[in-house]
């Protein structure tokens, strides 16, 4: 890990208009540099640099962030990849801070594996190769499959040999240790302590991570011998899990986030004569059923997805799940099914790029009509088996976590099946409390010594998604109370002033102005004003990551600057360079400027903002506090009508007090409010 004084020296020497100067051409306007987005299909510059607040942000597609985060969306790296980049890129030698004896262990362990298994794959490449071997084997498989000399060395391909024993021979004469060769699950141990080959007479496929180092191999047999398996893949390591592994991926990454859409396969093959058609937008599952960590990394580029399926009934069936899985995580799916004697691996080999791109566009389908189709031919006008089907379908619908979308799909399965949109909400709540019973029980068993019960997916929990209450339920087609949409809104307006004016004086009088960038011992801060105000009442965000900023902005290193704008500059920086993507986007969101252009000279005719601050921050702090009210008195009102309803006397008396009480103090906030005006 970077230790944060390197993380400091690589910030203060990047300038991120030199940076993005790398990919786009900028032109100086004003104090900014406006250039085309790279990030879509941008006609007219709106690609806007600040060189004064080291951000960037697009007013067209919304991008915005640091010079760091440019690097991670453009070049598809991780948090610490790009200050590696940054850092090369200024001349600054990066120091990791440091690591127990574990955690040294276990980076030299896994770095380890990988050198094993880069060096395993340059072996199988070269045997690939090697004019010396008869015939040629493996090659000739490859080039039976049509894959031209650059496709087999971009996708690393290469060739086991017969024996069982070449591969652990020549790596320990090359000094690599049993033990990382065994680890990596390239070589087997056996019963009486010699080493074996895992892969033997198989052509190879190397498995790269979302870097691009070889993680993995999956080999396939070249006889037709059925008491082999037909494919064969690496054991789980350190470095590569299965459910969190998909094949191209790194091959792929670019084309996805460009074309901002997946494709999604079966195979090795698959993929790679889909490249060679021109097709780079794709990944393959590896033939494993398809995970929730799987749609995870692909969801880093993209939220949709096609799934290709080739013409086989079963195999379709076996793995239709996985469409759930996706609608699951909150992403969007259709469906292309190829002509029944056709993969995508031979439809690739047919046709080229265009025609490829006309078949998907013209074929894809929603999982409504792909399951209906599908499966609806088999039911032979059997109304058990159509209820099924329909239960079947609504189960799908109810996977999706957004209720707009969950809705346009209610009036589709309605329509489709002439059933009344009430029976299909109905069912949609029934299916969602259950699911949401079952997290709930599952959360409390986890903190309890009993066993925990099964989860309905195989590989992974339900999403954050599902963590919806049960009054949210209870009302499928309502709307979200309003005080709901206004509290994020209010949370939104106090996180602005904490993160933009945290570190400023808060003057209450109007006539005091700034007199240098120094704070006067006895005003509180913007951040402290807040956070005393709501701890007075004992307030929490309810937005996640807003409260996530919240509580790091107070728990984070404090220095002892006395020059606010220079403290100030610090807060920004550190969110906006946070290593969490959720928590820097957020931070951008919330600070940038929608109208770059325009809004200058309107700012210009205005008293500064930071003059403002007097009035505006204690009136944003009081309109969250009334919201909250509100909310409150909302809950209030369920539960006097509750008790009204059973009878209870004494509780609505009291429920009624708590009201009242809730009134006078949310009529004093207003009086309060309307003084700050």
């Amino acid at each position: 890990m970077i230790d944060r004084a390197t993380v400091d020296r690589i910030l203060d020497a990047t300038r991120i208009e030199e940076v993005i100067g790398d990919f786009v051409s900028l032109k100086r306007r004003g104090a900014n540099y406006l250039g085309l987005c790279p990030f879509h299909q941008d006609k007219n510059p709106s690609l806007s640099v600040s060189s004064t607040k080291q951000i960037f942000k697009c007013f067209a597609c919304g991008k915005a962030g640091t010079a760091v985060s440019f690097i991670m969306e453009h070049e598809k790296l991780s948090y610490p990849e790009a200050l590696k980049y940054l850092a090369k890129k200024y001349g600054i030698e990066v120091v990791e801070k440091e690591q127990t004896p574990e955690e040294i262990a276990a980076r030299l362990k896994g770095e380890s594996l990988l050198i094993v298994n880069e060096y395993a794959q340059k072996y199988y490449q070269q045997l690939l190769w090697d004019p010396a071997r008869t015939h040629l084997v493996g090659l000739s498989y490859f080039k039976e499959r049509k894959f031209t000399d650059d496709t087999i060395r971009k996708f690393g391909l290469g060739f086991a040999p017969a024996g069982g024993k070449s591969f652990a021979a020549t790596a320990k004469e090359e000094g690599y240790k049993e033990e990382y060769l065994v680890d990596s699950g390239l070589v087997i141990r056996r019963d009486d302590g010699s080493l074996s080959d895992r892969f033997y007479d198989r052509v190879m496929f190397p498995i790269h991570s979302l870097s691009g180092r070889v993680i993995a191999f999956g080999g396939r047999i070249l006889t037709s011998d059925k008491s082999k398996a037909k494919y064969i893949n690496s054991p789980e390591t350190e470095v590569y899990v299965k459910n969190r592994s998909l094949y191209g991926i790194y091959f792929a990454k670019t084309a996805i986030a460009n074309k901002d859409c997946c494709l999604l396969v079966e195979g090795y093959t698959d993929v790679i004569s889909m490249h060679q058609a021109g097709i780079e937008n794709v990944v393959a599952s590896s033939g494993t059923s398809l995970t929730v960590g799987q749609i995870s990394l692909i969801k880093r580029f993209t939220d949709k997805i096609i799934v290709i399926y080739d013409g086989d009934a079963a195999g379709i069936k076996a793995s239709i799940r996985g469409i759930d899985m996706i609608l699951q995580q909150g992403m969007k799916v259709e469906v292309v099914l190829l002509p029944p004697e056709d993969d995508p691996d031979s439809f690739a080999k047919a046709h080229d790029r265009e025609e490829i791109e006309e078949f998907i566009a013209t074929n894809k389908c929603d999982f409504i009509t792909f399951k209906t189709n599908l499966l609806l031919k088999e039911i032979d006008n059997d109304p058990i088996r159509k209820a099924q089907l329909i239960n079947d379908i609504i189960e799908s619908v109810s996977m999706i976590p957004d209720q707009i979308e969950r809705n346009v799909y209610v009036g589709q399965v309605a329509s489709r099946f002439d059933i009344k949109e009430d029976a299909v909400f109905q069912k949609i709540r029934q299916l969602r409390s259950r699911r949401s019973s079952l997290e709930q029980s599952r959360s409390r068993m986890s903190q309890s010594d009993g066993p925990v019960p099964p989860s309905p997916s195989d590989y992974e929990p339900l999403s954050a998604g599902y963590e919806e209450n049960a009054a949210k339920e209870s009302v499928e087609t309502a709307p979200q109370p309003l005080t709901d949409a206004f509290l994020a809104v209010n949370e939104k307006e106090i996180v602005y002033y904490l993160l933009k004016f945290g570190e400023y004086p808060l003057h209450t009088d109007d006539s005091l102005l700034y007199e240098g960038r120094n704070k006067p011992a006895d005003v509180p801060t913007v951040a402290e004003y807040i956070r005393s105000s709501l701890e007075e009442d004992d307030l929490q965000f309810e937005n996640p990551v807003y409260r996530k900023i919240y509580d790091e902005y107070f728990a984070r290193p404090r220095e002892n600057d006395t020059d606010f704008e220079i403290a100030q500059g610090k807060i920004i920086r550190y969110f906006s360079t946070h290593p969490d993507q959720n928590v820097s986007a957020t931070m951008m969101d919330v600070i940038c400027d929608n109208y770059p252009i325009t809004v200058k000279v309107y700012r210009d005719s205005l008293t500064p903002e930071e003059q403002m601050l007097g009035k505006n921050v204690p009136r944003a702090v009081i309109a969250y506090r009334i919201k909250v009210i509100d909310r409150l008195c909302a809950a209030t009102v369920k539960e006097v009508d509750a008790a009204f309803k059973r009878g209870d006397g004494e509780a609505c008396k009291e429920k009624m007090r708590l009201l009242s009480a809730l009134n006078t103090v949310k009529n004093n906030l207003l009086h309060l409010q309307s003084s700050k005006k």
